[in-house]
């Protein structure tokens, strides 16, 4: 009994071995047929891998798929068809290798391979990269060097480990070896670290790794590099030298700090918070000049950014734009109305009263890229000058920075927000105005000035914004007692959504309605909740301008209920002439500028109706219609119609432009006729005349999102308070103090 027991046991063993061995070879058919199954090793390589690898030389890579198929060469490279590769890319008298081998392993073909590129990629197309591998996303891996696309069949890229990769561009072509001898994955922030792992930020994501560390506590809360050998992580290097100071300017080539001039940085310069919860930033999210930064240093480079805490709101820096509109300036001059101290490079000279100082001189016996110029006496100004000395600006308060570009010199002017809010409340709103609407001016103004601090658009100028209409009016205007009362009287007040500093808009004058800021495409973003369409009359109310003909009757007839019906631009009647044809260019260079401005506003279709990159083969312009309008009565889209094709134009601005461009006629409510080349405002109809000419009767001066400056004045006349004012152009906001400084009176 127990014998036949042990020959079933026997039996049913033998099937189940069976069994798996038919699934085994099912799965696996080539083994079943007694052929190797290849894959990526570096004991060879595979020919499937070759065609990607050569794909920079003469013939495409599908090309060289087809020819290395033709010569049926099998699975894996071989001295023969490292001999073919060098016949044909004429490689054979200039490359030798060791032929006697069956096979080439990697270490071999990389040999090979190296040579052929030195010979014949000339520009450097490939290069080899040892990559530790972050993470893969879809057709990209993520590496320590960026983010590549990823294309290589069976081969497993593990995260965390470092891999040695040929890369084309921003593809991956092939791989170098499996296990890099040594990859590193630099600048990392160290969260936590004890004798088993370590737990660090890179690339936006908290990583954590075995690791046996001898002394751990000295990698914690530290910038390090991490280094791989033989495919693992093996040790860490803790980079200890910091430095600190307030950001002024950084380009893709350096960072300037305060008291540190200019250092060559990282490429990749990561910006680490460090204070609550610990995060990765964007260079962005530094502001400039109001930021005590701390900087991780080695070898003479920043490495990066610690954020120990949040920015302090008192400075703002302006780029004073030159004749041209531009950031730079040819000669300039200096006046000083009290002695003054110049800082350069190699140090600080003292300059008396009514000293002209010349850029090129200080630049070119200092041997200096730039100076800084800060007035002795808190009360004494700085004039910008002509070669003569004359004065050709306002006295600027603070100080004035002169730096030195290829192009030209850029002037910026450093100061106090609240000394610059009052050189822009006299440069924006007249001095003439009750003082509850110059205090509403100044605080818009205030709060624009605080949101344009921790944008930066400048940052590589080392200033915030500029002196002109792009951001704020900044020192056009004597400033005025009534202005600077204004600004002490709200010091450090702002419009808050939420939690938000609300971007406070403002412009001219209404047409007796403002716009929720459709007209800029910021409808769909919830931060701009406060702006909201209105009537601009006691009581306010909620328009619906969108149909042509409401908007024509509205127009049409004006009522003196509205608070800005008094005043020259709120209402206006226009001519323009567009079939010259030097109108004709003048609409398709400005279509073309603020294509590349606003690309998501200017859409070029062609004859069949489907996208163009350019309106090249267009034609003529034959027709202009308002394609959409929103409630506000603000144009959203207007349609061109050109022979052969058709452009579909959004954004006030650009349509304020366009329609510019052929005005011949401006006649404003008062009877005055004015010149310019920029439509009032997109509060206009648009009827058709005779010979390509058009008649526009419209409303406003400006772009009708936010504040009107005239609607809020007459307010005010009325008896409306700073706080009702800014309460009926914007839903929702409240009025809060952040630190501001004290005033001087």
């Amino acid at each position: 009994m127990k014998s036949q027991n042990q020959k079933k046991l026997f039996i049913i063993g033998i099937g189940i071995i069976c069994i798996g061995f038919f699934l085994y070879f099912e799965k696996h058919p080539a083994i079943g047929r007694g052929e190797k199954e290849y894959g990526y090793t570096d004991e060879y390589v595979q020919i499937k891998e070759l065609p990607p690898l050569l794909d920079f030389y003469y013939y495409s890579g599908e090309e060289w798929e087809e020819k290395i198929a033709e010569q049926e060469f099998g699975e894996i490279v071989t001295p023969s068809v490292v001999s073919w590769i060098l016949e044909q890319t004429g490689s054979t008298e200039y490359i030798s290798f060791d032929g006697k081998k069956d096979a080439i392993d990697r270490a071999g073909w990389n040999e090979v391979y190296g040579q052929i590129l030195d010979l014949l990629d000339t520009e450097g197309v490939i290069r080899a990269s040892d990559e530790v591998v972050i993470k893969k996303e879809g057709d990209k891996l993520v590496c320590a060097s960026g983010t590549y696309e990823f294309f290589l069949d069976q081969l497993e890229a593990e995260p965390m480990t470092a891999v040695g990769f040929y890369i084309k561009e921003d593809r991956i072509i092939g791989v170098r070896s499996l296990k890099s001898r040594s990859a590193s994955l630099q600048n990392v922030y160290v969260k936590k670290a004890d004798e088993e792992k370590i737990e660090f930020l890179a690339k936006g994501e908290t990583h954590t790794l075995a690791l046996a560390m001898e002394a751990p506590e000295k990698a914690a809360d530290h910038v390090c590099d991490l280094i791989w050998e033989d495919g693992r992580i093996a040790r860490v290097s803790v980079k200890e030298d910091t430095i600190q100071g307030d950001l002024i300017a950084v380009d893709e080539n350096g960072i300037e700090i305060e008291g540190y001039g200019k250092i060559s940085r990282s490429p990749d310069l990561p910006v680490y918070k460090t204070y609550g919860t610990v995060e990765e930033k964007e260079l962005s999210d530094i502001v400039i000049a109001n930021m005590s930064v701390k900087y991780v240093v080695a070898a003479d480079r920043v490495e990066a950014v610690l954020l120990a805490e949040p920015a302090q709101l008192s400075r703002i820096r302006v780029l004073l734009l030159g004749e041209d509109g531009g950031p730079y300036h040819g000669e300039v001059g200096v006046l000083t109305t009290a002695p003054a101290v110049i800082a350069a490079d190699n140090g600080d000279s003292e300059v008396p009263a009514g000293t002209l100082i010349r850029a090129d001189e200080w630049f070119g016996a200092e041997g200096s890229t730039g100076i800084r110029i800060t007035p002795a006496e808190e009360t004494g100004e700085l004039f910008l000058c002509d070669t003569e000395g004359n004065a050709v600006s306002k006295g600027y308060q603070g100080i004035l920075e002169l730096r030195r570009y290829p192009e030209g010199t850029a002037v910026v002017s450093e100061l106090a927000i609240e000394q610059y809010l009052c050189s822009v409340v006299p440069s924006e709103m007249p001095s003439r105005f009750e003082k509850e609407a110059l205090k509403a001016q100044a605080v818009c103004a205030r709060s624009y000035a605080y949101i344009q601090l921790e944008r930066g658009d400048y940052a590589a100028f080392g200033a915030h914004v500029d002196d002109s209409t792009n951001y704020q009016v900044y020192n056009k205007q004597d400033r005025d007692e009534k202005t600077t009362a204004a600004v002490w009287d709200t010091a450090g007040t702002v419009l808050c959504f939420g939690d938000e500093t609300a971007e406070a808009y403002y412009f001219s004058t209404s047409a007796g309605v403002t716009g929720n800021g459709d007209a800029w495409n910021l409808t769909s973003d919830p931060k701009y909740g406060y702006l909201q369409s209105g009537m601009v009359k006691e009581g306010g109310g909620k328009p619906d301008l969108s149909d042509e003909q409401a908007f024509a009757g509205f127009i049409a007839a004006p009522d003196a209920s509205y608070y800005e019906s008094a005043m020259p631009y709120f209402r206006w009647n226009a001519v323009g002439d567009y079939t010259s044809k030097k109108t004709q260019n003048k609409i398709r260079e400005i279509l073309t500028a603020r294509k590349e401005k606003t690309p998501q506003d200017i859409v070029f279709l062609n004859r069949n109706k489907k996208q163009a990159d350019s309106m090249g083969k267009f034609g003529k312009l034959e027709s202009m219609k308002v394609a959409k309008r929103s409630k506000s009565g603000v144009i959203l889209q207007l349609k061109l119609k050109y022979k052969k094709g058709t452009v579909l134009v959004g954004n006030e601005y650009n349509i304020r432009a366009l329609l510019g461009a052929g005005l011949t006629e401006l006649v404003l409510s008062d009877g005055s006729k004015k010149e310019s080349v920029l439509l009032p405002s997109a509060y206009t109809t648009l009827s058709p005349l005779e010979n390509g000419t058009y008649a526009m009767a419209g409303g406003g001066y400006g772009h009708g999102i936010g504040m009107s400056q005239n609607g809020a004045g007459a307010m005010a006349a009325e008896g409306k308070t700073c706080e009702e004012i800014l309460k009926f152009f914007f839903s929702g906001i409240e009025l809060k103090a952040v630190m501001g400084e004290e005033s001087p009176q």
